[in-house]
């Protein structure tokens, strides 16, 4: 069942966890997440302990975003956000109404950005529920962003298809105008068939960096190379220790 729209609880899940995993998986994954109940009730206090640090990105230093929603300081969140806001400051700021879609809705959770968003699953005002392989817009785009979001398509799907990432990425760009740009991020490790594009650069990418996390609120950028294995959920059983930022330019 896809994990995306199946409604079993939270126990149901967890018996399953057992049945299928054993008990040192259920253990392990009942701490974290007691872990993580525990730092959503005490958020509050939290984040405002924790050091304004800041974090070196293609020359510019950017400070870590720190949100409640999602725990951003424990996971990709922290950078992920505060590099697509500081493009988006740089290239987009001084634009009267920018043309402009977010695939996964990740941004409307922090902001009140003017944004079409495009989520399959989530619901919420505004949000266009509809398949990225099969979407199709009248509008044109000057710019395409996504937040980890496209390494669930054809993974995470009822019909898994190692491909249908790359037919997602073909109609994004009919989705933009002559000049118009994607930016996006997605985590090495978690989907090995998205990796293997990357790394053969099949996904004809114009730019692409690379952010690692190495334990705590630390991440360096490092190159492509550096990058290759990279494994998922090493710090957060639930995030990432290796992010690429892809550019594609129409």
């Amino acid at each position: 069942m896809n994990k995306y729209t199946e409604s079993r609880s939270r126990i149901k899940k967890g018996i399953n966890v057992l049945y299928t995993e054993g008990l040192f998986k259920f253990i392990t994954r009942f701490s974290w997440y007691l872990k993580r109940l525990f730092r959503r009730k005490f958020s509050f206090i939290i984040i405002p302990l924790l050091q304004k640090k800041t974090f070196e990105f293609n020359g510019r230093k950017l400070r870590y975003f720190y949100h409640k929603h999602n725990l951003t300081w424990t996971n990709e969140r922290a950078v992920e956000i505060a590099v697509i806001r500081d493009y988006l400051n740089q290239n987009f700021s001084n634009i009267k109404d920018p043309k402009i879609l977010e695939v996964g809705a990740v941004l409307p959770h922090y902001y009140n950005y003017p944004f079409d968003v495009l989520d399959k699953f989530e619901k919420g005002s505004g949000i266009i529920n509809e398949d990225v392989v099969s979407f199709k817009s009248e509008k044109k785009y000057d710019l395409i962003i996504s937040i980890s979001t496209l390494e669930h398509v054809g993974f995470d799907d009822d019909d898994k298809d190692p491909m249908k990432i790359l037919k997602a990425f073909d109609n994004l760009k009919k989705c933009l105008n002559k000049y118009g740009k994607i930016i996006f991020t997605v985590p090495l490790g978690y989907n090995p068939d998205l990796d293997k594009l990357i790394f053969n650069d099949e996904l004809k990418l114009s730019e692409q960096y690379f952010l690692k996390r190495y334990s705590g609120i630390n991440w360096k950028q490092i190159n492509k190379e550096q990058a290759k294995g990279a494994k998922y959920g090493i710090y957060n059983s639930l995030s990432a220790t290796v992010i690429v930022f892809g550019i594609i330019n129409n």
